[in-house]
């Protein structure tokens, strides 16, 4: 009887143990998904903000354009 609920005691921890990596492997992997996200959504700030910042320099650069075809005038 003893031996046999020593079996059972080390089976149990065994399984606590592999319930644990599990839970650690879940949570590694949702890190890992976090930081992707939050790469990509930086990118994506990055991104916008080179069209934005594009197309007002564009904006300005034509600005300037009519401003000194209107002086030659």
């Amino acid at each position: 009887g003893q031996k046999h609920a020593s079996k059972d005691g080390i089976e149990l921890a065994v399984f606590e143990a592999f319930g644990e990596v599990l839970s650690f492997g879940f949570g590694v992997a949702e890190l890992v998904l976090v930081c992707l996200l939050a790469v990509l959504l930086v990118n994506g700030l990055s991104f916008v903000h080179t069209v934005v910042y594009d197309a007002h320099k564009q904006t300005l650069n034509q600005d300037k354009e009519t401003k000194a075809l209107s002086l030659s005038s």
